[in-house]
């Protein structure tokens, strides 16, 4: 966010280490800091106790990767067809979260503990923001990541997002027209 408005990190813009979430709320409030990043459901917590949001990295169109899947390899090799059903799995989740807005509330606050609809709200709407519902690893974004790596290890310079993931299991599942029959359309 910083570069794409010509700001360096660390040379234009200080970095405190705080702690979580909660903790960057209450800095903010007390005024030691003057902007944290935040996800929900504490944005809607910070903006309850008065305080604006700047920016929105969803709106933003920056490529960067926000959650990943993750395995070794030797799994996927040996474990294919489970993995590509996980994928299934997860695609319908995304489809349920965004054609049936009230059961999913009711399961997130059956899970977090939550009873806040504003929290409850700002969590989905976090989910809709930056869960891709077709859910291919972009290069660009994993660029991103690389270049943060380069800055402290010079071995990212020479690495190639495409080493790091691999979509081959989502493309199948393109390529089958599942998504699309869920979705009704190429989402």
């Amino acid at each position: 966010l910083l570069s794409k408005y010509g700001l360096e990190a660390a040379k234009d813009v200080p970095f405190v280490q705080i702690g979580g979430m909660p903790e960057l709320t209450a800095a903010l409030t007390k005024k030691t800091v003057v902007a944290a990043p935040m996800s929900q459901p504490m944005v809607y917590v910070a903006q309850q106790a008065g305080l604006r949001m700047i920016a929105n990295l969803a709106k933003e169109e920056i490529p960067f990767l926000h959650m990943g899947l993750t395995t070794s390899k030797k799994w996927l090799r040996e474990r294919r067809p489970q993995a590509k059903a996980f994928i299934r799995a997860y695609g319908r989740a995304l489809y349920f979260m965004h054609t049936r807005k009230e059961e999913t509330l009711a399961i997130f606050a059956k899970y977090t503990k939550i009873n806040d609809r504003g929290m409850l709200d700002g969590s989905i709407q976090y989910g809709y923001d930056f869960m891709e519902k077709v859910p291919l690893v972009k290069a660009q974004a994993f660029q991103v990541t690389l270049d943060q790596i380069a800055r402290t290890n010079p071995k990212a310079k020479q690495a190639k997002p495409e080493q790091f993931f691999d979509n081959s299991l989502v493309q199948e599942l393109i390529n089958e027209g599942f998504f699309a029959k869920l979705w009704g359309k190429n989402p």
